[in-house]
């Protein structure tokens, strides 16, 4: 950088607090080299350590989320922000900045009290500006061979200070000496006193030399820009969520406000209610959007940010700069990497909907209808290679298997239908005891609940409510899993109490198809209206649905050549067959990850095939030489997986890994 002349243009986002995203006031550094407004950041703290948090001991930061840790944890949150050093540097590129888009007025009259005497000539080496009569009576007098010029002719403008190497706050002395021991720098001083002993202290154009010559600094930048890349890609998919999560809550409102319409006004207050756990609901969600699109919009802007200065820097040969965006960049790529991976773990969409009694009869407290929050899992967004390995490219291992045959079972158990909750528990109903029997994944017996006919296949509502199909008379049974118990909580019969197998829930209403020599797919709303989808030419025991575009799965229990085992029904109800009888014999259980993988089971063929949405890519994960024998039904969660088999009373759970 040159010493003397006109103040560079700054980076801006330098200068900025990423919290306020106005001008830094009292900077505050955090150990990842990100700066807050010391109020921001004290803000930031209380807000992040309340609630259950309260005796947390440390806080992420709000940019890269690297946790930073205060030296006294015993003072009041109040004050630890004043613990974190005040970055100098910044200061000085503020006040640099604040000063170059002013007047310039004479130093010796600020000093004796007329602070708006302007200045006409600036020395370089005492950085300061002199009337012309100051000029002549203090610094002539002194300064002889001074750099001084006359700021008429040079234009009004701040003039910079020498900021080509910075000074030590410690020993007033250019530090240029960087221990990569400790990543500090240092002047002369602090080497000798402090990093004597370390093995690997050279001086800063040496350490910048390195970097260049290797491809430590190229590589940060590209890791930047990637990191940037999939930070925009949560950002529009968090914005597209929104949008469709906005529009759902409007379609709700109007539901509401067409059934207030057909009603009595006696349902003011009981619409009032219902209205506002809408929108609670939808605020809280909308919040927690919000939140994540924050998170990863601040951290894009901060990786773009660190690129592009870490170019201007490199390019500039400004060595401190871009030793400490270097630093800077890598934190922000780890937090990142980190950000991407938390998020997948519970990456769905948000779907709202609002449901009402089809026969309305009494104003009791669910006359408006109930507000239901449903979460279908999602596919992420491109992750660059930040997420682990695809489920379709993992091995399997078992991991247990549990009895699930209680003391108040006459018969030994066949374990239809199965479903893994995202909470660790698991829902099997049992054909031979007509029961719906809960455990934990490790095998803990909960709770069981007996069902009024048979029980057969078993599909996710949501995170507490699964629906099973029975026969006599043939229909649904919706049950709620809470606190570790099961209850009934409605019915839904179909049309001429046809016997039903197989079932999925999605977008409000169930799928099933029919008992019959030629099995029938209905959709069924929740007053037992069914709309005929697709008749098949033989049985069908098992639906599930594929949350990446909502087509309906059925699985063809046949063992002839040339068959289908496997078909898609799309929304529009075309039939495309996906699997023929082949690798799989007489279709079993099937279910789809969020993915999109589709694992089905081989009744016929002893045999789980996991395979992808289109049928191109099969793969058996697991076959009679890992003890399967004729395997029923099937349900995944996260990368674990259930499975039950034909009349027996054991269930045995597996890991993708």
């Amino acid at each position: 950088m040159a010493e003397g002349g006109p103040c560079p243009e700054l980076d801006l986002h330098l200068l900025e607090c990423p919290i306020c995203l106005e001008r830094l006031r009292q900077p505050k550094s955090l150990p990842c080299l990100h700066c807050f407004c010391q109020d921001c950041l004290g803000t930031y703290i209380i807000k992040e350590l309340s609630g259950k948090m309260a005796s947390g001991t440390s806080f992420p930061c709000p940019v890269c989320r690297g946790m930073a840790t205060p030296v006294n944890q015993a003072e009041t949150k109040e004050n630890w922000t004043k613990q974190f050093p005040t970055n100098g540097v910044i200061q000085e590129l503020i006040k640099l900045k604040e000063q170059s888009s002013g007047p310039l007025y004479c130093t010796p009259c600020q000093t004796k009290g007329n602070l708006s005497n302007p200045a006409k000539f600036w020395c370089k080496k005492m950085e300061s500006g002199f009337c012309e009569t100051c000029k002549v009576d203090h610094h002539d007098i002194i300064h002889i061979e001074c750099d001084i010029l006359d700021i008429n002719r040079h234009g009004r403008h701040r003039l910079k200070q020498n900021t080509s190497v910075p000074h030590c706050d410690q020993h007033d002395d250019n530090m240029v000496w960087y221990c990569e021991d400790h990543k500090l720098l240092g002047c002369s001083i602090c080497v000798l006193e402090d990093h004597r002993r370390c093995e690997a202290v050279t001086t800063a154009t040496k350490y910048i030399q390195k970097l260049k010559s290797g491809s430590q600094l190229t590589d940060m930048q590209a890791a930047l820009q990637k990191g940037a890349d999939v930070m925009h890609s949560l950002v529009k998919d968090f914005d597209e969520q929104l949008q469709v999560m906005l529009k759902n809550q409007d379609i709700a409102l109007q539901s509401i406000t067409d059934l207030r319409q057909r009603i009595d006004k006696r349902l003011d207050e009981l619409q009032k209610d219902c209205t506002d756990k809408l929108i609670a609901l939808s605020k809280y969600e909308k919040r927690k959007l919000d939140d994540s699109l924050r998170q990863c919009e601040r951290l894009k802007n901060s990786m773009l940010n660190t690129l592009k200065s870490s170019i201007k820097a490199t390019e500039g040969n400004d060595n401190t700069e871009t030793i400490v965006l270097y630093q800077r960049g890598q934190a922000e790529v780890e937090s990142c990497k980190t950000l991407v991976m938390e998020m997948n773990e519970s990456f769905a969409s948000v779907s709202i909907h609002h449901q009402t009694e089809p026969e309305l009869v009494t104003f009791g407290n669910g006359a408006m209808g109930n507000i239901v929050i449903e979460k279908p899992p999602r596919r992420f967004p491109e992750s660059h290679g930040y997420l682990v390995s695809p489920m379709s490219g993992r091995r399997v291992r078992e991991v247990q298997q549990f009895d699930i045959k209680t003391t108040s079972d006459e018969d030994d158990c066949r374990a239809v239908g199965v479903v893994y909750l995202p909470y660790n528990q698991i829902v099997v109903s049992d054909l031979n005891n007509e029961k719906l029997k809960l455990f934990t994944d490790k095998g803990q017996y909960l709770d069981e609940l007996t069902i009024q006919g048979s029980p057969f296949d078993m599909c996710f509502v949501n995170d507490n409510t699964v629906a099973v199909t029975v026969s006599s008379p043939g229909g649904i049974h919706v049950v709620k899993v809470e606190n570790s118990k099961m209850s009934l909580s409605s019915e839904i019969c179909l049309p001429d109490g046809k016997h039903c197998w197989g079932v999925t829930h999605i977008n409000g209403r169930f799928v099933v198809c029919t008992d019959t020599e030629e099995s029938e797919v209905y959709s069924v709303t929740q007053d037992g209206t069914a709309e005929l989808l697709h008749q098949y030419s033989g049985k069908c025991y098992f639906l599930s649905h594929d949350p990446t575009n909502e087509d309906i799965l059925v699985s063809c229990h046949t063992s002839t050549d040339g068959k289908a085992v496997l078909s898609r029904l799309a929304a529009d109800k075309r039939r495309k067959d996906v699997m023929q009888r082949g690798v799989v014999s007489s279709a079993a259980g099937v279910i789809v990850d969020r993915e999109g993988s589709i694992y089905v089971c081989g009744f016929a063929s002893d045999n789980v095939v996991q395979m992808s949405g289109d049928g191109t890519h099969v793969r058996e994960l697991l076959t009679s030489s890992d003890g399967i024998k004729r395997p029923f039904a099937v349900a995944v969660c996260g990368d674990m997986f259930v499975l039950t088999a034909d009349q027996t009373n054991y269930v045995r759970l597996f890991q993708l890994y």
